[in-house]
């Protein structure tokens, strides 16, 4: 154990000698100050979500970077300077090399956090302190809950991909019920997000009615309200905490206004949001969350680093980030195909309700088949991304903190014997 630690402070010391990692952290800096200072439409809660996702992102994007060329670099130019051959003389074996390398590359990862991380949170909490004095929102943070169930009633409707669409004027409604809706405050508001697809035989510029029913299992009461659903900006619907009266479970439901009026929905196209938790709790769970990706495509690029030279390796670990951020998308292809033949549809979803595209179906058939078994072989990095949450004023659950731990661990085990075999066989001169 000695000898790993004493060659994890010597990775992080060349790190600090190399002056990369100060690098990384000065441009990460900049791009999280620079957020204040971006304009804005709309009102104080926009200025905080703008200031939460450059963070985020500006942590996530130069994090990984610095991950990534300093764990892919160092092991090849080790073998370059003949420091690894030197070393493999003495009595050292060549996993400890490797499990000092990833120690060394947690330092570095941990410095990194602290420093941007510190510096995140201060600028988020000034920004919103700020706009909370001009008489703005503050920081916000809520449970979200997902559905119990999904049901969808009347007419049968298509099903394209995830997506089953659903027709107005009485023809189909879609039943969501929703359990554990409680807080310490009954005054907390209560929000239904609604972001569905939408279509028509009229062509709304603006959106179309959306009909929402919320029943209360408890007393009975059926509250009924309208809000209009649009293609580019979801629909929301505020309630006072106390129109609960100490029910936790709701059930909504929801169908287009109109007939002609189309509405697009999954399993995740209906959210509930209640309560109000800690900024400073949630903001340590999400940098956690995001130290769980650099420690994978750490161990990543260290398996690279065993076999590839360096500018393959950090070719090869940039194309797993790129595919790893994109993995819905890979996996949706076959939605994504459908929901763009619907909208270029001469006559819109009714029309494709009766006859399906052969060509995109044989397309969705060929490309989809390949991309989504690469999907699943490479890391889903969506599992890592936090910046919704903050954005969305969304309190992470601590299950999505120990799966995201659980999903890197899952991949350490696969990646770190085989770094072990193939750098036992790899020649040092």
């Amino acid at each position: 154990m000695q000898q790993i630690l004493v060659i994890a402070r010597q990775t992080f010391k060349e790190a600090v000698r190399n002056k990369i990692l100060f690098v990384f952290i000065i441009l990460g800096l900049t791009t999280i100050c620079c957020s204040v200072f971006m304009p804005v439409v709309g009102d104080g809660r926009e200025k905080i979500k703008i200031v939460e996702s450059m963070c985020f992102r500006s942590i996530t994007f130069f994090g990984t970077l610095a991950a990534i060329l300093l764990s892919a670099s160092s092991i090849p130019t080790d073998i370059e300077n003949g420091v690894l051959s030197t070393v493999t003389t003495k009595p050292v074996q060549r996993t400890t090399i490797i499990l000092g390398k990833i120690i060394g590359f947690i330092y570095i990862i941990g410095v990194l956090l602290i420093v941007m991380g510190g510096v995140s949170y201060a600028l988020i909490k000034f920004t919103a302190l700020k706009q909370s004095h001009q008489g703005n929102s503050e920081l916000m943070v809520r449970d979200q809950f997902d559905p119990d169930t999904l049901q969808i009633t009347g007419e049968p409707t298509r099903k394209i991909g995830n997506v089953s669409w659903i027709e107005g004027g009485g023809k189909g409604s879609s039943v969501w019920k929703f359990k554990g809706l409680y807080s310490k405050d009954r005054n907390d508001d209560l929000e239904i997000k609604a972001d569905f697809l939408v279509e028509s035989k009229k062509r709304y510029d603006w959106g179309i009615p959306v009909n929402i029913k919320i029943i209360n299992h408890v007393t009975g009461k059926v509250l009924t309200e309208s809000i209009e659903i649009s293609r580019n900006k979801p629909g929301l619907l505020r309630l006072n905490g106390e129109s609960l009266e100490g029910s936790g479970e709701l059930t909504i439901v929801v169908s287009p206004e109109n007939s002609g009026d189309y509405i697009g929905i999954s399993s995740d196209s209906l959210r509930v949001f209640f309560g109000k938790k800690s900024f400073g709790y949630n903001f340590l769970k999400g940098l956690t969350i995001i130290s769980f990706q650099f420690f994978l495509m750490v161990i990543i690029a260290v398996l690279g680093s065993t076999f590839l030279s360096l500018p393959v390796n950090i070719l090869f670990c940039l194309f797993v980030f790129f595919c790893g951020n994109i993995t819905d998308f890979m996996r949706d292809l076959s939605t994504v195909i459908n929901v763009f033949e619907t909208h270029e549809h001469e006559h819109g979803l009714s029309a494709l309700m009766k006859k399906s595209n052969v060509f995109v179906i044989l397309l969705d058939y060929v490309i989809r088949k390949p991309i989504l078994l690469l999907s699943y072989i490479l890391p889903d990095l969506r599992n890592f991304s936090v910046g919704k949450y903050f954005t969305d004023g969304i309190n992470i659950p601590c299950k999505t903190v120990f799966m995201s731990f659980g999903y890197a661990v899952l991949y350490t085990f696969f990646c770190l014997p085989v770094s072990f075999v193939v750098f036992k066989r790899r020649e040092m001169a």
